[in-house]
């Protein structure tokens, strides 16, 4: 939880974005792979942020098994990997080798696995929905190649129809920094390119105490083969070279080479050095018996005697078991030798830099039991005990450790250290310089052996390569910072105790005038002091002080409400002029002249009593307030029935402006704002997304100057029960049936509308009663749509049959006005005006009932029971009133269906007005449709099926 709480603003954005993905994909199996790379320089908190992520994933995935009750609760729904054993223990992962059983000699899959062995990879990983790899800049195009057709095998899914078996990816990692050796990086395979979009992280964790040695790195990362590096940053290093000269560095500080040549020479001078009693170990044969390097059989084959000694810092070579910490590049050193009853030593006993590093192996070791140690013994060549056989005991053994007093920088690579000594003059590769120099958090602890600038470089193809991807798209908060604007954030936060921190340092919390809570969960309004945000007023009201003696909840825990305000804000606090059973604050603005009620409503209290007293405390206000009213009122604004409280206040004039909104985890709307003025913004609200409660953070920003109060406010509720249109103008159709391309197509207007309609109704025109008449009467002899075929292999899913056609689906909200919902979307980017939609269609119906009456089955006798039907919120649409839709709007609007031809639904006589949705029969759901830059794609005459 502490790791959450501490993320910085850019951490938070990644963070909320991959959330948002995670909620979708939970509810949608059909939502799009998520594919992110995430990078920036050493000390961004790379590694930090993928520890967030996993654990808020693994958190939304887990609540698969209360949505379905036969999901099996040790299915794995994420997965961390790293390259190597090193990197995969820092954030709790796997190696990516050990993962997917990917032999770690060839990064390939020519070992391929057996049925037996494929089918525990299956029962173990189909589940898998989101797959973190971190230190990429490390693996291998071959390794990367392996892991995707790995997972494809492991999905069931061909490899020519998805990549990575459609699991999301979040790649990790710094380009910049080094790459792998003797083997080219991901991003020049098919695999990255165009797959994958990016976030930079810029704000340096690691140095941020040291300004000028961040902004140093920040150069240097960057800086190309043949650019004279800054005089600043020369004299920088010079220093370090300088202060190395005079020896001010500890005595045992990590040493970094470029070459395991160097490394060796540096720790065998060092064991010399600090340790006594230095004993010799030679391999062993697989009778467990020496072999001596003069002897002339085994000279080409057998390794170089390894020197160890107590107290000398020694390295893990080997993933022993990388679950348990266990890994090759593991740090520690030698606490004692253990030896058998030949005198031989049979276990060497180290105590790891890490305590957590070892805790299974503790339990059944008898050497390490009850000690914070872990003892190793002779291995084979075998990289990984998962891949150990009875083959690899032919070979000789060794302990699997080695000196680590100095080590090469690859090695280093994801470490952070006090002080580091570092000798350049063999850097041989892009981005060496830069990796060695930030494994250290201030420029105090920076030590050179050498310095040769010219070694200092960067790989240029990575400029090219991230100028080519596709920047992950940032939520632009809506929250105004002007003067003539009053930023709202409200939040039920289901404890202020146990999530103030969170509160304090979400994104949003310090861009807001004002914070509103409720079920704070405080009782002593004495402790108020330890939750003081900087900048702002406290006002604190517990359940007990907010209801009688006698009330049944008074006593039960839970309620609360707050209001944080800034500390130059001029208010006044309201009281009731009677006493009200509510759970309440009420203040108000006195330079905006806005009234402001934060309530909470209890499940257990009934809506009746609740909507009584707020009433009664509403009655002491004029009608010519203006008036906000924030609070988990407990009733779900989705429900077509029991909305006592919005229909109550609806009476009065408010407006919730969150009801089309879902504001909890469980995609449910039981958060409200509801006003009795209109806010002359048009976007005007937002969902904010929090990790600390069920429910989410509403974002409200109201012109306190331009605002105004209407007593009645006409809504879209209103034109289910009013049905008055502005007829005035006509749909002009073209009388040419013939389908062609406008010669000008205006853009879609996003203005506020001012009429009551958002399209002009008119008689069915010669042209379009053709037009629809010959649709109706053919859709039922519709000829037989064959399955979507591209290449020579068929689509898994609707997705990937839309991702063949460059094209994905936004999701719509599931309520029944999901098609509505979704031509909202395609005509203004927003879902809000789907009840208008109904509205225009079913008038347009009306008005032309002689030519749809012939057409009307089902459940409905008459035009008029169908209209009646149809014209109510959360009735599904059907072919007469999609059809009506095209006319109204004068569009063509294309349904894509899985394993179908796109339908074409004539409106237009022109063929690029189009509006694109999917359909699944399944559900009798409607999403909408765009290309992957959020435009609506335009397809030929001749890709588009018709009746």
């Amino acid at each position: 939880r502490p790791f959450l709480e501490s993320m910085n603003y850019e951490q938070q954005e990644v963070f909320y974005y991959v959330r948002e993905w995670c909620t979708k994909r939970l509810h949608n199996p059909d939502v799009e792979p998520l594919r992110l790379f995430i990078t920036g320089g050493a000390g961004t908190g790379k590694s930090h942020l993928l520890k967030c992520l996993h654990y808020e994933a693994t958190k939304i995935f887990s609540r698969k098994k209360h949505l379905e009750p036969d999901e099996n609760i040790d299915e794995v729904h994420t997965l961390i990997t790293a390259f190597t054993g090193a990197a995969a223990v820092n954030v709790g992962g796997v190696t990516i080798h050990s993962a997917f059983g990917i032999g770690t000699q060839c990064n390939s899959l020519n070992d391929h696995l057996s049925c037996d062995k494929l089918n525990s990879y299956r029962c173990k990983l189909h589940s898998l929905k989101l797959l973190f790899v971190d230190e990429v800049s490390l693996i291998q195009a071959n390794l990367w190649g392996a892991m995707h057709s790995r997972l494809t095998q492991i999905m069931g899914i061909h490899s020519n129809t998805a990549i990575f078996g459609n699991v999301g990816i979040i790649a990790i990692g710094d380009f910049y920094q080094c790459s792998p050796v003797a083997s080219s990086s991901i991003y020049s395979t098919l695999l990255w390119s165009d797959h994958f979009e990016y976030v930079e992280l810029k704000i340096n964790e690691r140095q941020k105490t040291n300004v000028s040695f961040s902004q140093m790195l920040n150069r240097i990362r960057k800086i190309k083969k043949k650019e004279d590096m800054s005089k600043e940053d020369r004299d920088m290093l010079e220093n370090c070279y300088q202060r190395y000269l005079k020896k001010e560095y500890h005595p045992e500080a990590l040493h970094l080479f470029a070459k395991n040549a160097q490394v060796d020479i540096h720790n065998e001078e060092m064991i010399k050095k600090i340790c006594t009693n230095i004993r010799t170990f030679y391999d062993v044969d697989r009778n467990d018996k020496e072999i001596n390097q003069n002897e002339s059989k085994h000279t080409k084959r057998i390794n170089k005697p390894l020197q160890f000694a107590k107290n000398a810092k020694v390295m893990i070579t080997k993933n022993i078991c990388v679950n348990d910490g266990l890994a090759n590049g593991v740090t520690g050193h030698i606490v004692e030798f253990v030896e058998n009853s030949n005198g031989n030593v049979s276990h060497i006993i180290i105590r790891c830099d890490s305590p957590k590093i070892g805790r299974v192996h503790r339990v059944t070791c008898p050497h390490c039991h009850g000690r914070d140690t872990v003892c190793v013994t002779r291995e084979s060549d075998t990289i990984d005990r998962q891949n150990f056989d009875l083959n690899s005991k032919k070979g000789m053994k060794q302990f699997p450790l080695r000196l680590s007093w100095a080590m090469t920088i690859h090695k280093a690579q994801g470490i952070t250290v006090d002080q580091v000594v570092i000798s350049t003059k063999d850097f041989f590769g892009s981005g060496m310089g830069y990796t060695a120099l930030s494994r250290v958090r201030t420029v105090e602890g920076l030590f050179l052996i050498d310095l040769h600038v010219e070694r200092f470089y960067c790989n240029e193809n990575v400029d090219r390569i991230l100028s080519q991807m596709k920047e992950m798209k940032r939520k632009t908060l809506m929250f105004r910072q002007s003067p003539e604007f009053l930023n709202i954030l409200f939040h039920n936060i289901e404890g202020l105790k146990s999530n103030f921190n969170a509160l304090r340092n979400h994104y949003v919390t310090e861009k807001a005038d004002l914070i509103c809570l409720t079920e704070t969960w405080l009782n002593n309004d004495s402790q108020m002091h330890k939750f003081k945000i900087n900048g702002y007023t406290l006002i604190h009201k517990s359940r007990s002080c907010s209801l009688s003696t006698n009330h049944p909840l008074r006593s039960q825990k839970g309620g609360g409400v707050a209001i944080y305000f800034r500390d130059d804000m001029p208010i006044k606090t309201i009281d009731s002029t009677e006493y009200l059973n509510l759970e309440h604050i009420t203040l108000k603005l006195e330079k905006e002249k806005i009234i402001i009620i934060v309530c909470y409503r209890s499940p257990q209290e009934a809506k009746r009593n609740f909507i009584e007293n707020l009433i009664r405390h509403l009655k002491q206000f004029d009608s010519n307030e203006r008036i906000l009213i924030l609070g988990d009122m407990n009733e779900n604004s989705f429900q077509t029935k029991s909305k006592n409280i919005e229909r109550s206040l609806k009476k009065l004039g408010f407006v919730n402006t969150f009801r089309h909104l879902a504001t909890t985890n469980s995609l449910t709307s039981l958060d409200s704002a509801y006003l009795n003025f209109v806010p002359c913004e048009k976007e005007c609200q937002q969902v904010v997304e929090t990790f600390y409660s069920f429910h989410e953070a509403l974002a409200l920003s109201i012109n306190s100057i331009k605002d105004k109060v209407h007593n009645y406010i006409e809504t879209e509720d209103d034109s289910d029960e009013r049905m008055e249109v502005n007829s005035s103008s006509e749909i002009r159709i073209s009388n040419n049936s013939n389908k062609r391309k406008s010669t000008s197509i205006g853009k879609k207007n996003n203005k506020k509308f001012k009429n009551k309609t958002l399209v002009p109704i008119t008689d069915v025109n010669k042209s379009s009663s053709t037009r629809e008449l010959e649709f109706l009467s053919n859709l039922k002899e519709t000829i037989p749509l064959n399955n979507l075929t591209i290449g020579d292999f068929r689509f898994h899913s609707l997705t990937e049959q839309l991702r063949g056609l460059n094209l994905r689906t936004i999701t719509i909200i599931g309520d029944g006005n999901c098609f509505f919902r979704a031509i909202s979307h395609q005509l203004f980017d927003t879902q809000a005006y789907h009840r208008r939609l109904r509205s225009d269609a079913i008038m347009y119906i009306t008005r032309n009932s002689a030519a749809f009456e012939f057409f009307v089955s089902g459940e409905d006798d008459t035009i008029y029971h169908y209209i009646n039907r149809m014209k109510k919120n959360y009735t599904y649409a059907d072919h007469l009133i999609i059809m009506a839709t095209a006319s109204i709007l004068n569009q063509n609007i294309i349904i894509h269906e899985y394993g179908k031809r796109p339908l074409l639904i004539p409106g237009s006589d022109y063929i690029d007005r189009q509006l694109h949705i999917a359909y699944n029969p399944y559900n009798q759901h409607y999403e909408s449709v765009k290309d992957f830059d959020g435009a609506i794609p335009i397809m030929s005459f001749d890709d588009l099926q018709l009746t």
